[in-house]
């Protein structure tokens, strides 16, 4: 059985809940997969931490909240204080080299410091597209949704006049890690 579980962490307005969603509905709608995403954030949506759980599996989702996270991908210093909890011992960790500095016991787990946002805004044009500079980095790192069915679902989902720019952010993600 494959069962995967991811979370995402950052501040309201960085595009997080929008990288679970992507990944949700790829799994689901092009992948045949079950999947389930528990998003989390505060009344403050804009500057407040928030999370995203995303949990994929090929077999039906008996219970929606992350218990033991294989991946953990945060791009702000609090969200990652508050939403480190339930990484699994090996878990693969992504945090935001600029903003995320103190990572206290990081047990076993691969941790990876990549300038997420400033790549973003560097290499992709604009800040918006971090979901989806995430969602690159998620596949890279995971293979849980191949990268076709990435691409393509990112060209369909795109908004008339940015798919160049929302190409450009998956390759921004995928190069973030060699």
């Amino acid at each position: 059985m494959m069962k995967i579980e991811i979370r995402y962490g950052a501040v309201g307005g960085q595009g997080i809940i929008t990288a679970g969603a992507l990944l949700v509905d790829i799994a689901v709608e092009m992948e045949n997969k079950f999947a389930i995403e528990s998003p989390t954030y505060t009344a403050a949506v804009r500057g407040g931490p928030t999370k995203v759980d995303v949990i994929i599996s090929d077999e039906p989702i008996d219970f929606p909240h992350a218990q033991a996270i294989d991946f953990f991908l945060c791009t702000d210093q609090k969200p990652y204080d508050i939403y480190k909890e339930r990484l699994k011992d090996d878990a693969i960790v992504v945090v935001d080299s600029h903003l995320v500095r103190e990572l206290g016991d990081t047990r076993n787990w691969k941790v990876y410091h990549v300038p997420i946002i400033n790549e973003t805004k560097v290499g992709a044009g604009n800040v918006v597209l971090t979901s989806v500079v995430s969602l690159a980095l998620t596949q890279k790192m995971t293979n849980v949704i191949s990268y076709d069915n990435m691409v393509a679902h990112i060209k369909h989902w795109a908004p008339k006049g940015s798919v160049e720019m929302n190409m450009k952010a998956i390759e921004v993600g995928m190069n973030l890690i060699k």
